[in-house]
């Protein structure tokens, strides 16, 4: 049974084992994981049990739904270690005997590709 550990501002907060076939995450209180945050959407994202081990992620959010590095444009599988990233929220989906992760101590690191300037 997979889980996700939700860390909020960079601490482990909770973990959660995905037992039934569909969650609904959001600010809204008939949400299943609810995120007290007004820049997230009512029902932001869901995430559906797609069969044997299969996992996928809906997002349901005008302003978007993260998988790792990537807004997602359609309905996404999750594999373990993804991370979903939900305002100040971060959901990384795991197998359930996985180790949770300490996001505290590690950095993220941005790379964008340099600029040129147009010479005179």
């Amino acid at each position: 049974m997979p889980r996700l550990d939700l860390y909020a501002n960079f601490k482990l907060f909770v973990k959660l084992r995905l037992t039934a076939k569909e969650v609904v995450i959001g600010r809204g209180t008939d949400c299943d994981i609810q995120l007290p945050n007004e820049q997230v959407s009512r029902h932001h994202a869901k995430i559906v049990d797609d069969g044997p081990g299969g996992w996928v992620i809906h997002n349901l959010s005008p302003n978007g739904t993260r998988v790792n590095a990537a807004m997602l444009s359609g309905p996404a599988p999750l594999k373990p270690g993804d991370r979903v990233y939900i305002e100040n929220a971060i959901l990384i989906f795991q197998p359930d005997d996985a180790e949770s992760e300490e996001i505290e101590k590690r950095r993220t690191v941005l790379r964008v590709p340099a600029v040129r300037t147009p010479e005179k």
